[in-house]
């Protein structure tokens, strides 16, 4: 049994016990908050060890006296346990206890895709299958959850095809559930090889598209939008604010007198545990360009400080924040704008796309947007405007015979004049 501190506040506690019947080892491994949780569930873990040792000792006891205990439960084969039948009964009974409610509604997709596709599939054989289920995955492309809208509607969708990184979000949720099957439950004996898909070198004309709204796409987008969309993307773009923050904003965050947004937690009724937390978890501020101040004090006006800027439940009808459906997707395919890179949080690139190439360091970029320097440089550094201009002046070509005129190009080497040489030319 370990119990450690990693961080203020945060424990980690294990524990790992010897199996007496040499078939499979106890690990059992949990991060809590607080030192009263930390204390509680290693009583837990020691607790749930002592029963799972005194068991194993009965069952090999048992087995040396020649005798099999009725109670006795015996290890289910991995050839008879199917993956819908263990995903209902085992692995999400867990995650709903042990996971995030952000982790598991972000996975709800890829987990109903999976269930629906490889159904009775024993757990063991999946390595063996998944490689015509992802062509079909390919070939389908896109696979949208509602069929009908709330009145009943048959919805009128396109076909829309997948991405490499949609793709490897399914196997990244199909290995996690493999990987609760081997380490947690211990059904599987060995863990199934299934590969991320690896990003090949693209095709001439195929290179990634802009993730960020180009000002002539900014005013096509603004001339067709309609109903609130307009103030929703002025908002996003001057202010650089992600989705969730943007459609939880408060008036009591706006400070006119300062002229800054203050990003905090605030109460919300939608939202687990009835409380909504910036992702980072921390306190913000940003700073309210000019052009955005009579919008947001229009928007503002005569409404109470606990009061939604923008009216909206969790994004919707403008943005529905697990995806990019919606009126703003809507105004994307009016204004002829629905091409691939463009969706809710392209407003966000396209700040961070303006302060760069206005000339600001990455430093404060990263604050203003709230994240890591580190993660602006990787996906905003080459628009720094003139970056790497200069560079090539300081490579010099080498002489190869000094105190002679610097050769420029390829040219043959100039040999001394001496007698044999003019008499070779004369000849020559």
């Amino acid at each position: 049994m370990s119990l450690h501190q990693t961080s203020q506040g945060k424990f980690t506690v294990q524990i790992s016990k010897a199996d007496p019947l040499k078939q499979q080892n106890l690990r059992l491994c949990m991060r809590v908050e607080g030192r009263v949780a930390a204390e509680r569930q290693e009583a837990s873990f020691k607790s749930e060890a002592a029963q799972w040792h005194r068991e194993r000792l009965l069952i090999k006891e048992a087995g040396q006296l020649g005798l099999t205990l009725l109670d006795q439960k015996e290890s289910i084969p991995t050839s008879s346990v199917g993956f819908l039948t263990y995903l209902e009964g085992v692995y999400l009974p867990w995650a709903n206890l042990n996971l995030e409610h952000s982790t598991l509604a972000s996975r709800a997709s890829a987990i109903a895709v999976l269930a629906e596709d490889l159904l009775g599939t024993p757990l063991d054989q999946i390595e063996n299958v998944i490689d015509p289920i992802i062509a079909r995955w390919r070939q389908e492309g896109c696979r949208f959850r509602a069929i009908k809208d709330a009145k009943g509607r048959v919805l009128a969708r396109k076909p829309k095809p997948i991405s490499d990184a949609g793709i490897n979000e399914r196997i990244k949720v199909l290995r996690a559930i493999l990987g609760h099957a081997h380490k947690v439950s211990r059904i599987l004996q060995f863990l199934p090889r299934i590969s991320m898909l690896k990003k090949k070198r693209a095709m001439p004309g195929e290179s990634s598209p802009v993730r960020y709204f180009l000002p002539e796409e900014r005013a096509r987008f603004l001339r067709y939008s309609k109903k609130g969309a307009d103030d929703v993307f002025q908002i996003g773009v001057l202010t650089g604010m992600r989705p969730g923050e943007l459609f939880h904003m408060l008036v009591s965050w706006i400070d006119f007198r300062q002229n800054k947004i203050l990003i905090q937690a605030c109460e919300c009724p939608l939202c687990p545990n009835k409380k909504w937390i910036p992702k980072t978890g921390s306190y913000r501020a940003i700073e309210i360009a000019p052009d955005l101040l009579p919008i947001l004090r229009r928007l503002a006006k005569g409404k109470p400080d606990n009061t939604l800027v923008l009216d909206n439940q969790h994004g919707r009808p403008y943005i529905a924040l697990p995806g990019s459906n919606g009126r703003f997707a809507r105004t994307l395919k009016l204004a002829g704008l629905d091409r691939k890179g463009l969706s809710g949080y392209s407003m966000r690139h396209t700040a961070a796309a303006d302060l760069i190439t206005a000339g600001h360091s990455i430093q404060e970029v990263a604050a203003f947007l709230g994240n890591s320097p580190r993660t602006c440089e990787m996906h905003y550094a080459h628009l720094i405007p003139n970056q790497g201009s200069g560079v090539a002046k300081s490579l010099k070509a080498v002489n190869p015979w000094p105190g002679s005129t610097p050769v420029v190009g390829i040219a043959k080497p100039v040999r001394p004049a001496t007698i044999s040489n003019i008499a070779d030319e004369s000849a020559a």
